[in-house]
């Protein structure tokens, strides 16, 4: 018999790509969700994979890169591009320091909300 392993995890409530202790975990952050969101739009659209490649102007398997979340394969720009064509509205709101000598003082948060 087998002794069974008690698998040993943190659970994070923030940012995964912070705590992984990655680069630039924000931006990786909210290219997550963007991802996600072109993912769940492309499930919920009921078309094939070869149909969504052809509205989207790129090949079946960029197609199942998009719905299996392979975060890697694209950017920002990319994923923003593919919402738009999805028939999203998407907005980009920035909200400047409020004084000069805040300018590089602190660095800025990155938020994609859906």
């Amino acid at each position: 018999m087998s002794k069974q392993t008690k698998e040993e995890y943190e659970v994070t409530k923030d940012n995964i790509f912070a705590d992984l202790g990655l680069d630039q975990p924000e931006e990786l952050l909210a290219r997550a969700k963007l991802l996600h969101e072109v993912g769940s739009l492309i499930k919920a659209s009921n078309k094939t994979q070869k149909e969504v490649a052809v509205k989207l102007g790129i090949t079946q398997p960029k197609v199942s890169m998009l719905v299996s979340g392979q975060l890697s394969a694209f950017s920002t720009d990319t994923l923003l591009h593919y919402l738009f064509i999805l028939g999203c509205e998407v907005q980009i709101r920035i909200k400047k320091p409020r004084t000069r000598a805040r300018i590089f003082s602190n660095t800025g948060h990155i938020i994609a909300c859906c």
